[in-house]
């Protein structure tokens, strides 16, 4: 069955995902034939999916379960059966995260990630949700082959993948994520490739709950330009660079190499190990980092989604984040020595306070990531404030490293205090 993320995973990545997926959904109008009589197209759509599990089969070397049901819906269906809107608390929640966005500058003062709710779901291609696989009927095309057989295949890959445990941060959540699409991706192209011999194109899907839903496009243009790119680019890593990583893990030791990576002990629980394969080979894993201790008691904790004091960004975070401003040479070596990081995110009457400690592998690293933040500080127009203090729209931010130490300090808050030696103990 598909996996489960953790049940209270970052509303932002759900928001994030349903914009994604609305600028998608607009692709695949565009210059489609008139959908045959209904009848006729549930034949087709039967027909090829009684093909794609013995496909599947046939590749993976593996026995799906016997009582997986196709069915077809309609957009509207699927807006009345998945489309709700979110609550009050899931809009708190996306606000905090816009708050952390802008005060690391991934976002402008006029984005928002609130976004599109139901577009989104009238515009997937198919879907899976425990032995159910779903087809849109306006979307999908099961004429067009070898794409709508490799759907099936990518949707029956995410039927046939073990549940995984619950994430316990983003970073681990977007490994996961990474495994999962990664490997319905790779099943899709190595059909399309090795019975079809046909180039293959970018497939993209994504966990909304345990519903993961898949769209086919070539790229994503700029559809919708007031979405921020920052939402773009961090929910394409589990489709894009989670492909790569099983590509990579295949060619290493084949099918077995790759089912072992969803054992318990060879899980990949990093985004470092999805860009950086042979890290993962090697077993390297996050160092502990610990958060700052504050002197005034008086700051809320707001528990993190996954119910913790703290969370986990990791390197492709805060690798899309110095992108943003600086050159991918640059932000890519100053992300290479990431060795683990720990957020937290408090609340004290209007104000909110940000606190973001990052361990890297060596003082070089730390030095490298240092100077790095604070080209992007430069290119951001912020109004310096001195010892290493910034301002703009109202929030502080500080940036603390001391040499030869292996940790840097990022602080953001409403509260111009946080520049005071004695704000933490």
């Amino acid at each position: 069955m598909p996996l489960s993320p953790n049940v209270k995973q970052k509303l932002v990545g759900v928001t994030a995902l349903l914009v994604i997926f609305a600028i998608l959904g607009s692709l695949l109008v565009l210059g489609r034939p008139q959908d045959p009589d209904f009848a006729a197209y549930e034949a087709q759509t039967q027909k090829i999916f009684e093909d794609a599990k013995t496909q599947f089969e046939r590749i993976r070397n593996v026995t799906l379960p016997q009582d997986i049901q196709l069915y077809v819906y309609t957009k509207q269906q699927a807006v009345d059966r998945w489309g709700k809107t979110s609550s009050s608390s899931d809009t708190t929640s996306v606000l905090r995260q816009e708050t952390i966005y802008k005060g690391l500058f991934l976002m402008d003062e006029t984005e928002s990630l609130e976004g599109a709710t139901a577009e989104w779901i009238a515009s997937w291609n198919a879907a899976a949700l425990g032995n159910e696989i779903y087809v849109i009927y306006e979307n999908f095309k099961p004429w067009n082959m070898p794409d709508a057989e490799a759907t099936l295949i990518h949707e029956l890959t995410h039927i046939w993948q073990e549940g995984l445990p619950a994430s316990s941060s983003y970073d681990t959540n977007k490994a996961y994520n990474a495994l999962a699409e990664g490997d319905a991706s790779y099943m899709s192209d190595y059909y399309k490739t090795h019975y079809y011999n046909t180039p293959t194109v970018s497939e993209v899907s994504a966990y909304t709950e345990n519903l993961p839903a898949i769209i086919n496009v070539v790229k994503l243009p700029s559809v919708y330009p007031s979405v921020p790119a920052v939402v773009t680019e961090l929910n394409w890593f589990p489709y894009i660079q989670g492909k790569a990583f099983v590509s990579a893990i295949v060619e290493t030791g084949g099918w077995d190499q790759l089912n072992l990576c969803y054992t318990p002990s060879y899980l990949p629980s990093t985004t470092e190990q999805i860009l950086h394969p042979d890290k993962y080979l090697a077993g390297e894993t996050a160092k502990t980092s610990s958060a700052p201790t504050l002197a005034d008691k008086s700051w809320t904790l707001i528990p993190t989604s996954y119910g913790y004091d703290s969370d986990m960004y990791g390197e492709y975070f805060i690798y899309v984040m110095l992108n943003r401003w600086l050159d991918d040479s640059q932000a890519q070596q100053a992300v290479a020595g990431w060795g683990g990081d720990t957020f937290s995110y408090y609340e004290k009457s209007s104000d909110f306070l940000f606190t973001w400690n990052i361990t890297w592998d060596s003082v070089q690293d730390a030095s490298e990531f240092h100077q790095a933040f604070l080209d992007l500080l430069d290119l951001t127009q912020t109004n310096p404030q001195g010892n290493n203090a910034w301002v703009t729209h109202g929030r502080y931010l500080t940036l603390t490293w001391n040499p030869n130490t292996t940790s840097t300090l990022i602080v953001c808050s409403t509260n111009p205090d946080i520049g005071d030696p004695s704000f933490f103990t």
